[in-house]
């Protein structure tokens, strides 16, 4: 009975890794997806303007004219295709980040006067440290970096891209938006073509979701029905411990000292002693081994099977009960 039960430990185990993988899996690819697209949203819009507008200019008339809306600009350069100036009128949410100390632009990197920069992977070679403090080489000045990007699993494509703050105020401002590619997100259509009548040129509209799982081969009905399996699974386990169990104890005639005495004696509980330490190293594991861009669902989703466990447990204890009763 000891090796049934040490069995169905080893498959518990086997399961809550199959679910912590298949999580990080998602987390990772889902991660992957945000910073292909470079932390824009859905759909978003591409100018190549021809009107002689500067950085300024441009940051001037949205921030007049586009107030009430939550604004995000990339300028790409046409002769620098590493170097991204990016802008927005709000606090940008995070792109996945390497690092716990390393953060992402907030709204007062872009309205002040010093420019910050958040770089990826490979930009490595760019950085300089100086008294524990780490700067990016932007010709002859130095930006102080206040993040790094999470490395792209799916592929090494721009992987050496560094975001380097830009505003009305800062040293940028004065370039022409003739040497980018202006990517604007967080406006409507018709607000789209307003814009689009002052810088001129060509715009493009992208929805990058329509075609990136496709393109990626990302099939998240697969990655459920593994996900849903695992969790069958668990409680298969749970169901046949508790058929394993050996007469379960029945506190109304033990003694108030030696409750725990008698409760340690139950196989049942030193199977979900032992099924919760595995939980707890599998989470500690995971989260050391494995990338997480949010842990908390992982301890949600290994909470929520491990009371499932319990309750399949007393659930199938009660059903064998009533079974010999009859």
């Amino acid at each position: 009975m000891k090796i049934k039960r040490i069995i169905l430990l080893i498959i518990s185990f086997l399961t809550f890794l199959g679910l912590g993988l298949i999580l990080s899996r998602h987390q990772s690819q889902r991660a992957d997806q945000v910073l292909n697209n470079n932390g824009l949203s859905s759909t978003y819009y591409v100018f190549n303007p021809k009107k002689k507008h500067n950085i300024k200019q441009l940051l001037t008339h949205v921030n007049e004219k586009y107030f009430r809306d939550k604004v995000q600009i990339h300028f790409e350069s046409d002769y620098i295709p590493d170097r991204v100036l990016i802008w927005a009128n709000y606090n940008l949410k995070s792109q996945p980040l390497a690092k716990g100390s390393s953060r992402y632009f907030t709204k007062s990197d872009f309205t002040g006067s010093i420019p910050f920069a958040v770089i990826s992977a490979d930009t490595k070679s760019r950085v300089v440290i100086f008294q524990n403090n780490h700067y990016l080489k932007e010709n002859n000045d130095y930006v102080t970096i206040i993040g790094e990007l999470k490395k792209n699993n799916e592929s090494q494509n721009g992987q050496a891209v560094y975001y380097l703050s830009t505003g009305i105020n800062q040293p940028t401002a004065k370039e022409s938006i003739l040497n980018y590619k202006v990517v604007v997100d967080g406006l409507n259509r018709n607000e789209a073509n307003s814009l689009h009548h002052y810088l001129g040129g060509k715009m493009q509209v992208v929805d990058f979701s329509k075609t990136y799982n496709k393109q990626h081969g990302i099939s998240p009905t697969k990655k459920l029905i593994v996900a849903i399996f695992c969790a069958v699974v668990a409680l298969i386990v749970a169901a046949l411990a508790a058929v394993l169990a050996e007469n379960p104890v029945n506190l109304k005639f033990v003694p108030a000292g030696k409750i725990w005495t008698h409760l340690l004696a139950d196989s049942g509980l030193r199977f979900f002693l032992a099924d919760g330490l595995i939980v707890l190293v599998t989470t500690l594991g995971l989260q050391t081994w494995k990338f997480y861009s949010n842990h908390s669902q992982l301890y949600i989703l290994f909470s929520i099977i491990f009371v499932m466990q319990i309750l399949t447990y007393v659930l199938m204890l009660f059903l064998i009960k009533i079974k010999k009763g009859k």
